[in-house]
């Protein structure tokens, strides 16, 4: 055999063996994009149902906690008509002399570690899709995987993040001076805050 044939011998096969590993590149980049697509749109819908989840389960504790203050009103109420002499007079003294029913604090306190419990849950999740998305953008932005993206036709995934009005308007502004707590007002003498 001739040199110049050895020559294109080597060439030729230095080629296929080049175009087999840019095949089975190409094919692990689809692979592994799909996957990370894939788990990014049912991260999403999970998101979906997290958060629905999580709002019925504040919901329904808070209905927990309403109910149970009602039938204490209730109780209290009875408990105060049933000590009231039959002149009526002196029963505020009676009553208050009395053992009375005490508030059980714990529903409350449940229904506010439920309610960060539920939320901090809610953002784990939304971190998790923010994670995803990341590794799915790295893959088709950093070489080679950019060129098979570009080839194969692969974009950017949007994500939804759940958020708030007041968070987009600070992030818009720049600012967050709202500190005051939801229903307090600042400032208030004790008489205002029972109005």
């Amino acid at each position: 055999m001739s040199k110049s044939l050895l020559a294109l011998i080597g060439i030729a096969g230095a080629g296929i063996l080049l175009a087999v590993i840019l095949i089975v590149m190409a094919i692990s980049f689809h692979n592994k994009e799909v996957d990370l697509r894939t788990q990014i749109t049912n991260k999403q819908i999970d998101n979906k149902s997290e958060m629905d989840a999580m709002w019925k389960i504040i919901d329904q504790n808070a209905q927990v906690t309403v109910i149970q203050k009602e039938a204490l009103m209730d109780i209290f109420g009875a408990y105060a008509q049933g000590r009231t002499p039959k002149g009526g007079s002196g029963a505020l003294a009676l009553w208050v002399k009395e053992a009375v029913p005490t508030v059980d604090q714990k529903t409350y306190t449940l229904l506010m570690n439920t309610i960060t419990a539920q939320r901090e849950g809610f953002k784990f999740r939304q971190k998790e899709l923010l994670d995803q998305g990341r590794e799915h953008d790295r893959l088709i932005q950093r070489f080679p995987g950019v060129v098979f993206a570009t080839i194969l036709g692969k974009k950017h995934i949007d994500l939804v993040i759940v958020t708030s009005t007041r968070t987009e308007e600070a992030f818009k502004t720049g600012k967050d001076d709202n500190v005051d707590l939801p229903g307090v007002k600042k400032n208030q003498t004790p008489a205002e805050k029972q109005q």
